[in-house]
């Protein structure tokens, strides 16, 4: 099993509904796929940490990368994990509030606590961007 962290960047013409949309279909697909994480989005860009096997995980990415609504698609981790830390997370969505300085606070108290620190540091750094 396997975990990854990336990022990307919104296109220019991303509305809300898009973003309850990619949720949506996200929720959907890693039920059947054995996929979990979770999915934050700052207005500008997103960051989502993504975990189970590697078939599900590679298939899921080459998705992405056709996904016209974002771009840029960075992966920060991608790590081999005995359990997963977002186990009961078909695909959370945390949202950032507009507050700069009160996002890494909130993003901490819901980030799950097994997270290897490098990874909750990435998240938590990534809280801050505007």
């Amino acid at each position: 099993m396997r975990q990854y962290v990336y990022i990307s960047t919104a296109t220019d013409n991303l509305r809300n509904e898009d973003v309850s949309d990619i949720l949506a279909a996200a929720l959907r697909n890693n039920v059947g796929s054995g996929i979990t994480g979770l999915l934050i989005f700052n207005g500008r860009n997103f960051l989502q940490l993504v975990e189970g096997e590697q078939e599900a995980l590679t298939k899921l990415m080459e998705k992405l990368a056709l996904d016209k609504r974002h771009n840029g698609i960075v992966r920060l981790v991608d790590i081999a994990i005995d359990k997963r830390d977002c186990a009961e997370w078909t695909m959370r969505q945390i949202r950032l509030s507009d507050s700069v300085n009160a996002r890494r606070e909130e993003l901490d108290a819901v980030l799950p606590t097994s997270l290897q620190p490098h990874i909750r540091k990435t998240i938590l750094n990534f809280a801050s961007l505007n």
